[in-house]
């Protein structure tokens, strides 16, 4: 007898009772014995969600994607879809409402219901409900059989073809050939689901092939299995470190360390873990930890140059990025970082000489162009710049920082509209990019476009709300638009906020000038002035003097305050 299948739901959270009306609709399916259904409201309190998910999802035939905008824009989601796109799961679009999803890896597969019709055109729509089941039965009734084994196969003979197909695929591994030793891995599984060794070694072949989300799937796996396995917490650990999942991976790297104390490369991960967490102290303390215990390694030395030159000691990391080059010399990730110390230092020649090495030893390195388009740029040199940011945009479309990088230059050589439409694909690619904001902000305030320089200003101030100097432009963009209000409480902001606030006294008591506040103008001067600011120099700054003032704004100043702005 056929046992149920497994049905895993993927979601937006704005669509549970989406969610709620399916598992309804497929209650006759579960309750004739062909289907179980999981979601995330299935996991219990004190479960590590994600690997309740993606367990959860590994041991799915069906995922059922409900549909809409916003499933489409949901990182979960997606990494959801993304893991189960291998030949065990059929996933199975189910389409909520119109949407893009004809432009998105969805596109792929057969939707429901018929023709991709929204359910929310039905009327009623349980009737797009029903047709989604009639769909599912079909799919139902057409998957092999999940019976166990035929009894002619005895249990010794399983076990046999299970070993034979798991060395399969650890010589498949040693051959590189990845794609081979999947295939391989999968059989193992298939006949032998509880082998934690079959499980390790496929997510280290998703790993090799850059397939994180798959690998810590399979990982997790073998860790339920076999929890006391360092080298499946370190590759997890490696796994969750490339998906940027820092604090994830610094916690299985721990692991990995209790459970083996010697293990170098763990300790190795877990600097870097650290090194891209912002804790430097941590980790020096591991890459000198694995020095230690392997005094000669290249990609050590490579990662501690990486610390000291977050640090600013650039000398110490130049000395790395030399040990490091020595031992591997063929090593255009050390040239490249070695360059960027250099850089940093001020060295321009020999950053160039080092990028140059770089894309010498790798044509395709994009980081190596876009760090050599920086030190162009550091030099003057803005034609060659915007060549390499090309460059490095071409090898990668997706390359955030280099958009960014060359609408920079763009706005240095005044080609202002390019600079917003580097900086706009810039934010596109990455919402959390405060200086592509700052700088879109910048441009179209130059260009007069003053809301949209105030909505760029509001966005830095969301993603870093202490940020004094855009506090103080978006002021300074307020006061230009006659918004004197908002331009008193962005200098107050910035009073608040900024440990040498006179500058935004003086310009507070402009605006209170605007709006002839006198005694709270009179007050913010007498301020600024005990803060050490020199009035009269301040007022130049904008005005010849305070007849160029009462002219321009048609303000007649009182005495007493002319006499602070006039008198040394």
């Amino acid at each position: 007898m056929k046992k149920p299948l497994k049905i895993f739901i993927t979601y937006a959270h704005k669509n549970s009772e989406a969610k709620d009306e399916l598992i309804t609709s497929l209650d006759v399916l579960r309750q004739n014995g062909l289907i179980d259904v999981w979601h995330d409201n299935e996991i219990l309190p004190g479960d590590r969600w994600r690997d309740a998910i993606f367990n959860n999802l590994a041991d799915s035939d069906l995922l059922l994607y409900l549909t809409c905008r916003y499933s489409l824009a949901s990182e979960n989601c997606n990494k959801e879809l993304t893991a189960a796109l291998n030949p065990n799961i059929r996933v199975i679009p189910i389409i909520l409402e119109h949407c893009d999803w004809q432009n998105h890896q969805l596109s792929d597969f057969q939707a429901l219901p018929d023709k991709g019709k929204p359910i929310n055109e039905w009327q009623p729509e349980s009737k797009g409900w029903l047709n989604v089941v009639e769909g599912i039965r079909k799919v139902i009734e057409k998957m092999p059989s999940q019976a166990k084994p035929s009894p002619n196969v005895t249990p010794d003979e399983i076990e046999t073809l299970a070993y034979l197909a798991f060395h399969q695929g650890n010589f498949m591994m040693i051959l590189g050939q990845m794609d081979e030793a999947l295939k391989a891995y999968s059989r193992t599984i298939e006949l032998s689901p509880k082998d934690a060794a079959a499980h390790s070694n496929r997510g280290a072949a998703y790993m090799s092939l850059g397939k994180f989300d798959k690998a810590i799937v399979d990982l997790s796996e073998a860790i339920q299995l076999n929890p006391n396995d360092a080298t499946i917490y370190n590759n997890r650990g490696a796994a969750y470190l490339q998906n940027g999942d820092t604090g994830l991976a610094i916690t299985d790297l721990s692991e990995a360390i209790r459970l083996k104390p010697d293990d170098v490369t763990a300790y190795g991960n877990r600097g870097t873990a650290y090194l891209q967490n912002g804790d430097f102290d941590k980790a020096l303390q591991d890459l000198n930890k694995s020095m230690k215990l392997v005094p000669c390694n290249a990609r050590t030395y490579n990662n501690r140059g990486n610390v000291y030159a977050n640090i600013g000691k650039f000398d110490k990391a130049i000395r790395d990025y030399d040990t490091a080059i020595k031992l591997k010399p063929n090593d255009a990730q050390a040239y490249s970082n070695r360059g960027t110390a250099y850089r940093d230092k001020g060295n321009l020649d020999n950053a160039i000489r080092d990028y140059n090495t770089a894309i010498k030893l790798d044509s395709n390195y994009s980081t190596a162009y876009n760090n050599r388009g920086t030190a162009y740029a550091d030099k003057g040199d803005l034609d060659n710049a915007i060549k390499d940011y090309n460059t490095a945009i071409k090898l990668d479309s997706d390359y955030a920082n280099a958009y960014y990088n060359r609408g920079t230059v763009y706005e240095k050589k005044g080609e202002i509209d390019l600079a917003i439409e580097d900086y706009t694909k810039t934010i596109k690619l990455d919402s959390d990019y405060v200086k592509a904001y700052r700088d879109r902000g910048n441009v179209y305030r130059e260009k007069g476009d003053f809301d949209s320089a105030i909505e760029d200003y509001t966005k830095v101030i969301q993603l870093k709300p202490n940020d004094v100097t855009t506090y103080y432009d978006r002021s300074a963009t307020y006061y230009t638009k006659g918004d004197f209000d908002n331009a008193i409480e962005d200098c107050t902001k910035v009073i608040q906020f900024s440990p040498d606030p006179a500058q935004a006294y003086v310009t507070r008591a402009v605006v209170w000038l605007y709006l002839k506040k006198w005694e709270k103008a009179k007050s913010d001067l007498i301020t600024a002035q005990n803060l050490g600011m020199d009035l009269i120099a301040a007022l130049h700054s904008d005005y010849e003097n305070v007849a160029d003032f009462e002219q321009k704004t048609g303000i007649q100043l009182p005495e007493d305050i002319v006499e602070m702005l006039t008198s040394s």
